[in-house]
């Protein structure tokens, strides 16, 4: 039986609204929390980069970032300021809800966080991966968590540590200092 033409228009309208439908709820989309939060006031250290979009961008804590190293994809990280660096604001520890903690370098020194953010909500936005640290970093990093000397000189051995490398850290306005400014290179002292 041949189909008539209003069978075929019906089809063809069919088509065309379960594909404009389709096109409707892709473009319905939901914000992270981190977004959110920056939609809200929250304040931004570093690059963060194109909007977050759940479905898109993964959200994670410190306890289940293994899924994510070296997987190149771009992630949400959420937990509490556990640690800063003391000196520059350089890098941070995050903990989860369990103690987990994870430790984020700001990427290439570009930002730094403000050094009283201890115990605050935050969100960090980059890259998890595992790198070998030598000893000098490790023992750098020591000093600038403040650590007892006797604890640095027993540093002797480099290490490989899993790593959030941050384009940008989140965290909720009011109350924070100044984050610390790079000093100024020979170059432009020079200059």
């Amino acid at each position: 039986m041949r189909p008539t033409p209003t069978t075929r228009i019906a089809k063809t309208l069919t088509v065309i609204l379960t594909s404009s439908a389709l096109a409707a709820l892709a473009a319905c989309t939901h914000p992270t929390r981190a977004q959110h939060d920056l939609d809200r006031g929250w304040v931004a250290f570093g690059n963060v980069g194109p909007e977050t979009t759940r479905g898109v961008d993964p959200e994670t804590t410190p306890e289940h970032v293994a899924e994510y190293v070296d997987s190149g994809k771009r992630v949400i990280l959420t937990g509490s300021v556990d640690q800063v660096c003391r000196t520059m604001g350089c890098w941070l520890d995050i903990r989860g809800a369990s103690g987990a903690t994870i430790r984020v370098m700001n990427r290439d020194h570009a930002f730094f966080v403000p050094r009283n953010a201890r115990g605050r909500e935050v969100h960090a936005i980059g890259y998890v991966t595992v790198r070998e640290q030598s000893v000098e970093t490790l023992k750098h990093l020591a000093f600038d968590a403040g650590k007892p000397q006797a604890e640095i000189d027993a540093i002797v051995a480099p290490e490989r540590t899993v790593l959030f490398i941050a384009d940008a850290v989140v965290l909720p306005p009011g109350g924070l200092d100044a984050p610390a400014t790079a000093p100024a290179s020979t170059e432009d002292a020079t200059q």
